[in-house]
């Protein structure tokens, strides 16, 4: 178990240095642990397997195939895989439900690159990196349109 929560924390460790490079941020310090590939916890030794989508979508994963490395995710899962020093062969990759994904349990993956919102109850459920994209959410309409001004979700509903 403790291998195992390495690895998450190796992982999270890797898209937050990863990622960091594209955002304004102030310098700061940051406990390092081992992130040897040899020192990891893997599914099956050697290999890091990586979960997404079943399907997988576009611009996150081009054409529902992950191990092309096209897309989003698909880059930024060859780019933690690389970190951690494994090589492109050495990538495993396997599909998931969105709700098996995130339910309770053992997985059949090291690690789940997919579009989760980060929720508290999902957080209860299962470990998240920081994340690695954010996405606000808006509602648009035309003038006049019976949804206009609205502002929540109750006050969508009703409209």
């Amino acid at each position: 178990m403790q291998k195992r929560k390495s690895l998450i924390f190796a992982v999270s460790l890797t898209l937050a240095f990863g990622l960091t490079a594209c955002s304004k941020s102030e310098s700061t310090d940051v406990a390092s642990a081992s992130c040897e590939k040899a020192d990891l916890a893997t599914i099956t030794e050697g290999k890091l397997t990586i979960a997404t989508g079943e399907p997988a979508y576009y611009p996150w994963i081009i054409d529902d195939k992950p191990e092309s490395g096209e897309g989003f995710e698909g880059a930024v899962a060859y780019a933690v895989a690389k970190q951690l020093g494994f090589s492109n062969d050495e990538v495993v990759w396997v599909r998931t439900t969105f709700d098996g994904a995130v339910t309770p349990g053992e997985k059949n993956f090291d690690f789940n690159l997919q579009q989760f919102s980060i929720t508290e109850e999902r957080k209860a459920a299962v470990d998240f990196s920081s994340p690695y994209y954010t996405a606000p959410q808006a509602i648009v309409s035309y003038k006049g349109s019976k949804i206009a001004g609205k502002t929540s979700i109750a006050e969508l509903k009703s409209a």
